[in-house]
């Protein structure tokens, strides 16, 4: 077995291991490439995989991000898995070994196993990982075992209608629209102003898809509502947001049903809304369920590591 840097020409081997471990709704070319090849902040010496002779058997995508509350820098593990058939022999471990002495080479004092945005795959380790979990446990990760949750839209089913709410907003001015080009100024203002920084990028990755899959609500001056399906993933709702001094108007709602309608007409049968905040909301909504939990995890790195 041998560990190795991933290359272009090692996509289509990861992503078939991907498919083989079910990491939906992350098995998808085009967003494997941008989370990992076109990500900057995941150099390829970060990006690992074991080959067992001529098999992709295991790999580790690191980074190294900026997080929140931290004093700098962080080794961040975004997705790591090994092939059922190679378990038990050691493959996990070695690729650990190997991406902790790079980032402790890097000088990061901290190694995160979790979501951080931009260009995440999972807000953590699902819960059902057992032997993940072992594994970050034994090697001396810690968890504040608080669950990171996503949800799951039947979009057969869901009440997706928008017309009462999209009258209701036009009589006070505002109007539901598809993002375009004259949009992307005023919509970024408006995350920079009031939400996430990663999330800037994230409404930013609308020009990468066609149709923009950013929906806005706008008055004749500017945005003050957004909501975005697959710049996070697949099928995947988020982020949104409304400004504070325009909430509780049905902005929000009626975002989220006007960009899941558009996933419908398209071919989608069901959307993830991933890394939930307000899990009521979106179940009254659009009668979204639970579907996945996750831990996340980190480790100080070891007095002269």
């Amino acid at each position: 077995m041998k560990i190795v840097a991933m290359r272009n020409e090692d996509l289509p081997a990861l992503l078939d291991l991907i498919k083989v471990l079910a990491f939906h709704p992350i098995d998808e070319a085009a967003f494997l490439r941008m989370n990992t090849i076109e990500d900057l902040t995941s150099p390829e010496d970060l990006r690992l995989l074991a080959w067992q002779d001529d098999r992709l058997v295991g790999f580790l995508l690191g980074c190294v991000r900026n997080v929140r509350n931290t004093a700098g820098p962080v080794g961040v593990i975004k997705l790591f898995g090994v092939h059922p058939a190679y378990r038990r022999r050691g493959i996990a471990t070695a690729l650990f070994d190997e991406v902790e002495r790079r980032f402790a080479a890097r000088g990061l004092g901290l190694y995160a196993a979790e979501g951080v945005g931009p260009h995440w795959f999972f807000a953590g380790v699902e819960l059902n990982q057992t032997a993940a979990i072992s594994l970050l446990l034994h090697r001396g990760y810690t968890t504040d075992r608080v669950a990171r949750v996503d949800m799951r839209v039947d979009l057969t089913t869901a009440d997706l209608d928008t017309s009462a709410a999209e009258e209701a907003l036009a009589a006070e001015g505002i109007a539901l629209r598809r993002a375009d080009a004259g949009d992307v100024a005023s919509t970024l203002a408006l995350v920079e102003e009031h939400f996430s920084p990663g999330w800037r990028i994230e409404v930013a990755d609308m020009e990468r898809h066609s149709p923009w899959p950013v929906f806005v609500a706008a008055t004749a001056e500017r945005v003050v509502g957004f909501a975005a399906t697959e710049v996070s993933g697949p099928r995947r709702f988020g982020p949104t947001g409304t400004d504070p001094a325009y909430r509780r108007k049905g902005i929000g709602g009626a975002l989220l049903k006007r960009c899941l309608r558009d996933l419908r007409e398209r071919g989608a049968a069901e959307s993830e809304i991933g890394w939930v905040g307000p899990i009521g909301f979106y179940a009254r909504a659009v009668g979204a369920e639970v579907h996945r939990a996750y831990w996340c995890f980190r480790k100080e790195a070891a007095a002269g590591a």
